[in-house]
């Protein structure tokens, strides 16, 4: 891979992991599909100026597939924003990255592609570290709801990885980022009008947050993923991403003080090693 795509995924990282704090306060002000639905009409609006010629060109290849992808991608996005409402950003942070983990075992069910040794010993550490985080405290309880909806996020975002490495070869990523990031925002829209049906009190903390996530963090970011992945697997677009639950906890120290006790530390440390081993052990495929 070379080293602009790696520069620019990893960049993405740097940003995904500050919009863990971001949603987190966001979420004190506005329901999670609200967020999403601003979040995401923006960053359709934004791409929609940027990609005006691909825009009036989507075919309906590019429609069906981005819609595919689409739904993978707001599942994901609903289940950590919600997830956060109960969750640390530290633990959405971790949690959420072990989809990095999960990549190669999909890959393995639905697509019948065979898991490396080091794959297998990646997700068995990964697991262990993720008992050792939500029970850190030495009570079973301490899986809560936002820990399980961000192992959801975490599986959605690993399918998103898997269908986007599927069809981007074969389909113009413009035209499926398009469609995706349209997708998730009506679903987000049709939720917001269906089921919270309020009316947010808008403050300059929810404008901050709905505007970075939304041009930078979905516009910009979801450009990129789609952009280089084209010239990378899923697998080594999934390592690169490997740095956002790193970037996720250290500003959630930062900016919102947030701790872990010692045995969380240590589960930490392991589902990071565990997200790192199949990258210094094994080759991307």
């Amino acid at each position: 891979m070379k080293s602009l795509p790696a520069f620019a995924l990893l960049s993405i990282t740097v940003i995904w992991g500050w919009t863990f704090v971001l949603v987190k306060q966001g979420m004190t002000e506005v329901g999670p599909l609200s967020f999403l639905a601003a979040r995401f009409g923006i960053a359709f609006l934004v791409l929609s100026i940027l990609l005006h010629r691909t825009f009036r060109e989507i075919d309906r290849l590019s429609l069906t597939r981005g819609a595919v992808v689409g739904i993978a991608l707001f599942l994901g996005y609903l289940f950590q924003t919600w997830g956060l409402v109960y969750t640390t950003a530290t633990k959405s942070g971790l949690l959420t990255g072990l989809s990095v983990v999960i990549v190669p075992i999909i890959s393995s069910l639905a697509l019948r592609k065979r898991i490396r040794a080091s794959a297998w010993l990646g997700a068995l550490l990964a697991a262990g570290g993720l008992f050792l985080l939500v029970v850190g405290r030495g009570q079973i309880g301490a899986l809560n709801k936002g820990d399980v909806l961000s192992l959801a996020c975490a599986v959605s975002f690993a399918t998103h990885i898997i269908l986007v490495d599927r069809f981007v070869r074969h389909t113009d990523y413009r035209q499926l980022l398009l469609v995706q990031v349209g997708v998730v925002g009506l679903l987000s829209l049709i939720g917001t009008l269906s089921i919270e049906r309020t009316v947010p009190a808008i403050s300059g903390m929810l404008v901050e947050a709905i505007l970075v996530t939304g041009i930078l963090a979905t516009a910009l970011a979801l450009y990129v993923l789609n952009r280089f992945q084209s010239s990378s697997s899923a697998s080594y677009t999934a390592i690169i991403l490997t740095m956002e639950p790193v970037f996720a906890g250290l500003f959630g120290f930062l900016l919102l003080g947030e701790t872990l006790g010692l045995w969380q530390w240590v589960g930490s440390g392991m589902i990071l090693a565990g997200i790192a081993f199949p990258t210094i052990w094994g080759k991307p495929t």
